[in-house]
């Protein structure tokens, strides 16, 4: 059984498969000989069968004309022709590079590269790879034992795992320069609030999230925070609809396209001939968050290419050009009739400064603060990354007012005036069933601005939307945290008076359910970005 489980572990996980090998020899429980075999055995099946897959691939687009010309300009080209050229030199140190197996195995069945040579290098490297690997893991066990008494514990076979696991890391960072790029960005983004990973990000607010449950007894006051809006906003409410709370003179134009739509490029050009718009408009999806799928489309068939390849409920809206974008935080106790802001966010748009002698890509990569979001500022520019922009020449890179997509959240303090703050805290004293939330909103004067004039409303966020202004890299963590937990004791505050009121308690099990259907609905379409 173990033998089996060895061989089949490495279709999953080579590398954790030969280190699991050699702390199975070094117990004692298989001997290192066949530890070595079985691994090796297992691993040379494994880069057959991605042959073989490519290979079947291969035949199947027999039946799809326009892929097999497309396979044709693949094989005529260059690139190609090199690499046949250094095929089995490529196939052997493959084997030590990785990233690399997956998909140089699988094209040499996919261009029908010679087996027989596939064959051989294969086994070849296999053999040095996996000796070495086993061999050195149950010696550097044998080593260790030496200095300890607890070496047929578990806790000792794990830290010859995790120390051996840590060593090739720290091995693959040292040769390869991928590695080791990521990891010194790693490194840089400890330093930087605003780009740390949600589930670290959110960490420090977990106790005092549990001190709220504890105060007043219960979770479920968040879903009673905003009775107009479907579980006060925490997942899978409709954007447009409560846009349609909002008084229409305040919001950009939108239109809702249903997937089942049967004539939706119709129905689109109609909403922009009726509000005299013309491209480019924003795509985003009636439900969504955090710049989930958010789209800038320039043609009609970029909007027929993204239904097609979306098939969800689609919110259109008119593209407000800015340059200014803000996010207005608006609360209200309940027993007041007026609310009150609680912060504003300003929004800066990443523009990049040329220097006449490199290519934008570089420009992104080399820069101390787009290098850290480089892959999205990328997709963003595929049409000019190899552009080089002249001496001082300064181009916007992003366009959408959300961190994920590239923008810069700093504190908005400097756009407070009487006026936009009456006029806004209006807006959102209208609104049926709201309490508490965010504005996204676009304007092109400031001083119209400040006079509560001209202006769009692009969207409202509900109880889990945040005073983005937290995430200003001038704040320092205290101050960002004082922010993200006095936002959730307000929360707690109008969710809990609320309910005292009347407002009705969300049940658990539609709560957790509408969670977990708005978790999958995301991953499934994430994975086709």
């Amino acid at each position: 059984m173990t033998i089996l489980s060895i061989f089949f572990s490495t279709f999953v996980s080579e590398d954790l498969t030969c280190i699991t090998a050699g702390i199975l020899a070094k117990e004692g429980k298989l001997s290192l000989h066949l530890a070595i075999l079985i691994t090796g055995l297992g691993i040379f099946v494994g880069d057959c069968l991605l042959y073989l897959a490519g290979l079947l691939v291969r035949r199947g687009l027999v039946k799809w004309n326009f892929l097999l010309q497309l396979q044709k300009k693949w094989e005529s080209s260059e690139a190609l022709t090199r690499w046949k050229f250094h095929y089995r030199k490529s196939i052997f140190l493959s084997r030590f590079l990785p990233g690399t197996r997956l998909p140089l195995y699988f094209c040499s069945g996919f261009f029908k590269f010679p087996f027989l040579p596939f064959l051989y290098t294969s086994f070849f490297a296999v053999t040095l790879w996996t000796t070495g690997f086993v061999f050195l893991v149950y010696l550097y066990g044998n080593l260790l034992s030496l200095y300890t008494n607890i070496e047929h514990s578990l806790f000792f076979s794990f830290s010859v795992g995790l120390s051996f696991y840590l060593v090739y890391r720290l091995l693959r960072i040292a040769i390869d320069s991928k590695e080791r790029e990521n990891f010194v960005l790693f490194i840089k983004k400890l330093t930087k609030l605003e780009f740390w990973p949600a589930t670290v990000f959110y960490l420090p607010l977990l106790p005092y999230l549990l001190y709220l449950v504890i105060r007043y007894r219960g979770l479920r006051y968040i879903t009673t925070v905003n009775p107009g809006i479907l579980a006060s906003g925490i997942a899978g409410e409709s954007k447009s609809e409560i846009l349609n709370l909002i008084p229409n003179e305040f919001v950009a134009s939108f239109l809702l396209l249903s997937k089942e739509e049967k004539d939706p490029i119709n129905k689109i050009e109609n909403w922009m001939n009726e509000n005299h718009l013309e491209f480019p408009i924003v795509a985003k999806p009636d439900k969504g968050e955090r710049g989930f799928l958010i789209k800038k489309l320039q043609t009609k068939e970029e909007c027929s290419s993204l239904i097609q390849f979306y098939p969800i409920d689609w919110l259109f809206q008119e593209n407000i050009a800015g340059p200014y974008e803000v996010g207005v935080f608006y609360y209200r106790d309940p027993k007041e009739v007026q609310g009150k802001i609680f912060s504003i966010t300003d929004k800066v748009f990443p523009t990049i400064i040329g220097d006449g002698a490199t290519v934008l890509k570089t420009l992104i990569s080399n820069h101390p603060r787009f290098q850290f979001q480089k892959e999205t500022h990328t997709n963003h520019n595929k049409h000019q990354l190899d552009r080089i922009l002249s001496a001082g020449e300064t181009i916007t890179i992003g366009a959408i007012g959300n961190h994920i997509q590239g923008c810069m959240f700093q504190d908005g303090n400097h756009w407070k005036s009487k006026e936009m703050e009456s006029k806004l805290i209006s807006i959102g004293d209208s609104i049926p069933g709201f309490y508490f939330g965010r504005f996204d909103i676009r304007f092109s004067n400031p001083d119209e601005f400040k006079l509560g004039l001209g202006f769009k409303i692009l969207e409202l966020n509900g109880a889990t939307s945040e005073s983005t202004n937290l995430y200003d890299p001038k704040f320092t963590i205290l101050e960002s945290y004082s922010l993200l937990f006095r936002q959730w004791k307000i929360l707690f505050q109008i969710g809990f008076e609320n309910y005292k009121r009347g407002v009705p308690l969300y049940p658990y099990k539609d709560l957790y359910h509408l969670v977990q259907n708005h978790r999958k609905y995301r991953e499934n379409f994430s994975n086709l970005e």
